[in-house]
């Protein structure tokens, strides 16, 4: 999906030439981070355009930080496409709005701090990189199947993986369940989930494997819908998670070179921040349940409307 996404998406990149204010800079991230389904992938190619000098460095901080709300979307996808029933589906929704959740305030925060002082623009800009070294775990295990199918146009290769994406979401939780049990399952993840920090640690060690922050948090959903984990044990596990995100920018910042330091700085800087949510789950935990239960009255209806008003104001960001 994301390979297909991004090469229909090389067009929507040409928007970042033009002189964008600081919003319209924040939607463009936002936007090309919901055509390439990562925000690790967006930031590196904005990475690459800024390197050439196609992005300048004021409107690229901002750029970096529409990215961390952009790839939220993924789990609320993912979240739809579940078969459950729909006390279980909003249960599935709430890992992908608890992301949300708490990618927003630190959105905000970062967003002023470089508006009024230019914080992250001017610390980024002082340091230099340049080691060649690059690893990627999920392309090395998806190729093959990319391959298989890259004669194929993109928007059929898209019809593809979302047709794969739903029949493993449907299927994934019947496979766990018949091979080791639900008893074990539950045994398990309670013992990996069921404290704070050991649940923050491993949602960053998955993610550093992974690399990839939507993968690995995308992958509770079917767990939370088979109520083998709850969201108040899961959020540390995202909190982990958006941390361990940033090896790969910081991977493609290392082959850029002293170019890429203001976006990577960036990019580390939010999941650094986000640390704070740590400290109180619990707030992040009841701002969730607030939204799902009392402000959206979530069901499958009201998520797909979510969905359309989440990429709608990221088109009226980057075009206001």
């Amino acid at each position: 999906m994301k390979n297909a996404f991004s090469d229909l998406g090389e067009d929507i990149l040409k928007i970042t030439t033009r002189d964008l204010s600081s919003i319209n800079a924040f939607g463009v991230g936002w936007l090309i981070t919901l055509i390439l389904q990562s925000s690790s992938a967006a930031t590196i190619a904005l990475i690459a355009l800024h390197s050439v000098g196609l992005v300048q460095l004021k409107i690229l901080v901002y750029m970096v930080l529409g990215t961390r709300i952009g790839t939220t979307i993924t789990a609320l996808f993912v979240a739809l496409l579940v078969h459950a029933k729909r006390r279980d589906f909003r249960h599935g929704f709430e890992i992908g709005l608890a992301n949300l959740v708490y990618a927003v305030p630190v959105a905000i925060i970062m967003f002023l701090l470089e508006l009024f002082f230019g914080v992250f623009s001017r610390i980024g800009s002082f340091f230099a990189l340049g080691i060649d070294i690059r690893f990627d775990f999920i392309e090395f295990i998806t190729s093959p199947l990319v391959k298989l199918f890259s004669f194929l146009p993109d928007v059929a290769l898209i019809f593809i993986s979302i047709f794969f994406l739903m029949v493993s979401l449907r299927e994934m939780p019947k496979f766990m369940l018949s091979v080791w049990g639900e008893d074990y399952l539950k045994k398990k993840i309670d013992r990996y989930l069921g404290k704070k920090y050991t649940a923050f640690l491993v949602g960053f060690f998955v993610t550093f494997f992974l690399m990839s922050t939507s993968i690995t948090i995308t992958l509770l959903v079917p767990i939370v819908v088979l109520r083998l984990v709850n969201l108040k044990k899961a959020v540390p596990y995202i909190i982990g998670a958006n941390v361990g995100g940033v090896f790969d920018v910081v991977i493609g910042g290392l082959v850029v070179g002293s170019a890429a330091f203001p976006a990577v700085f960036v990019y580390v800087a939010f999941s650094i921040i986000g640390l704070l949510w740590l400290f109180n789950t619990t707030l992040l935990f009841n701002a969730t349940k607030y939204l799902s239960k009392r402000t959206l009255r979530i069901s499958k209806r009201r998520t797909f409307i979510f969905l359309l008003i989440f990429i709608l104001l990221a088109l009226f960001l980057a075009f206001v």
